[in-house]
């Protein structure tokens, strides 16, 4: 006998395709708007969407979901691209529940930057019709085991039950920051050291005239600035990274990207002088630098892309921060806070950590500080952790993806940017081979894609997975048996 097994479309009506069950771990923003794209579109092509989130709501995750009224977007509300083919959703919602009216802070020289909770609430806002409907169903469960069935996954819950599905998308989002090594265990259990992530459960315990030094000088370490100043904080507040660089501040006024960047010289001396030639003609056009870097940003897949691996690394290397303080910019806000300090000041420096220590109820940190600017140990009462995402060891942070990676399913991206996927977003295998039924969201494809942490290119990456998604689930295939 001589087996025959064919794709037939799901149209056919002599034999009508199997329909996908799709499980999403995560929901934040990458995960919600991902569940969202597939209900809207799939057209009766899913059996199923279900999304695992233990928050009670979709959408907003730990980026969105602060209760602190003063972290806020740093982009403004219009330029929040965040439902495709609807790029004034969200502006749109802010008019019509009165959050402009009610937050008057929000409106700045530079646009309309809102808080961050509104965002995490117009997207639940936007899922809750579809989960109320049964299009999307929430289960606020941590999964805690993913096993590669013949042709599904098993997923089990932290409650222990097991599904089923036929595509498992992984959206869990950035990693924690790393705890230095110079960190002991004992400070960070103390809350004398706190992780910025963890930072809304211990700052009730920060006291209003303590010091404090933050590891970090990004956007993270701003936001801790803000929460500090939200809750009263009247001490010191010490800013410390390697470079010494804050997020620069956005240009007032509203203004187009400006720019094409060549990709014949694919490198990071190419890509460098491309961006400064550019920046002087916009200058001498009247035109602001930040119109070149969003132009960078909207074109930063593509010349990602084309950049050879040394090259990339070379970018990582020497241009990654300069890049990164001038791409994350600081909300107006945010400027004005540090524009007027008072009696509370903000001191920004650059620093290596090389020695953590509790002397007599004070921790010491011991800095190596540049060459000729000395190393006396700075004497402060907490200390932050604000450092950013600790990319390169993502799969090291969660129990699932540690056991995903030890099964051969997921394994690191070679850049250190999260994990490693095919221009498709489908995970490459330990054995390197792009696994269909297992993609990755987000910015955990950082390394293949480049600029993916923005929510507009989150966005359309999650529409070009929920259409390849809905394309193969409406296909399916069926066995004919000749007999001889």
């Amino acid at each position: 006998m001589l087996r025959i097994t064919i794709s037939i479309p799901q149209a056919s009506r002599s034999c009508p395709a199997r329909k996908g069950r799709i499980a999403i771990i995560g929901g934040g923003y990458t995960g919600a708007i991902t569940a969202y794209l597939l209900a809207q579109r799939s057209h009766e092509n899913l059996a199923s969407i279900t999304v695992f989130e233990p928050r009670e709501t979709l959408g907003a995750g730990l980026a969105y979901g602060s209760g602190d009224l003063d972290l806020r977007l740093n982009v403004a509300a219009h330029r929040m691209r965040a439902v495709p083919g609807v790029p004034t959703a969200f502006f749109k919602w802010l008019e019509d529940n009165s959050r402009l009216s009610t937050d008057p802070a929000s409106i700045t020289r530079g646009g309309t930057f809102s808080r961050r909770r509104d965002f995490g609430l117009f997207m639940n806002d936007l899922l809750k019709p579809l989960i109320e409907a049964g299009q999307i169903a929430h289960v606020r469960q941590y999964v805690t085991e993913v096993q590669r069935n013949r042709s599904s996954w098993s997923i089990t819950r932290s409650d222990g039950r097991v599904d089923e599905a036929d595509t498992l998308i992984i959206a869990t989002g950035h990693a924690s920051p790393k705890i230095p090594d110079q960190i002991p265990a004992s400070l960070v259990r103390s809350r004398r050291c706190i992780p910025a992530d963890r930072l809304d459960a211990a700052i009730s315990e920060i006291a209003p005239a303590e010091s404090v030094l933050v590891l970090g000088t990004g956007l993270t370490a701003l936001d801790v600035v803000a929460s500090l100043k939200t809750h009263g904080h009247t001490g010191p507040i010490h800013l410390m990274s390697r470079s010494g660089l804050l997020p620069r501040p956005h240009a007032s006024g509203d203004f187009a990207p400006h720019g094409v960047f060549e990709t014949t010289d694919a490198t990071a001396r190419g890509l460098l002088r491309q961006v400064r030639s550019l920046v002087a003609e916009t200058e001498r056009n009247g035109l602001p630098w930040q119109s070149v870097m969003d132009a960078l940003r909207h074109q930063g897949q593509a010349i990602w892309t084309q950049l050879p691996e040394p090259e990339k690394k070379r970018v990582l290397r020497h241009l990654r921060r300069i890049y990164e303080v001038h791409r994350f910019r600081m909300p107006p806000q945010v400027e004005a806070l540090l524009d007027k300090q008072g009696s509370s000041p903000i001191d920004v420096s650059r620093g290596r950590l090389e020695r953590v220590r509790d002397v007599n109820g004070k921790l010491e940190v011991q800095v190596g500080r540049p060459m000729g600017q000395g190393n006396t140990p700075l004497e402060v009462d907490r200390l932050v952790i604000a450092t950013g995402p600790d990319a390169a060891n993502m799969l090291d942070y969660q129990t699932l993806l540690r056991s995903m990676r030890d099964s051969g399913h997921l394994v690191p991206n070679a850049l250190g940017l999260g994990i490693a996927c095919d221009a498709h977003c489908r995970a490459v295998s330990s054995a390197g081979v792009p696994q269909a039924s297992l993609l990755i969201a987000g910015p955990l494809t950082r390394g293949t894609f480049g600029e993916i942490t923005g929510v507009p290119e989150i966005a359309a990456q999650a529409a070009a997975i929920a259409d390849m998604v809905i394309r193969q689930a409406s296909v399916s295939t069926r066995t004919i048996a000749i007999s001889g």
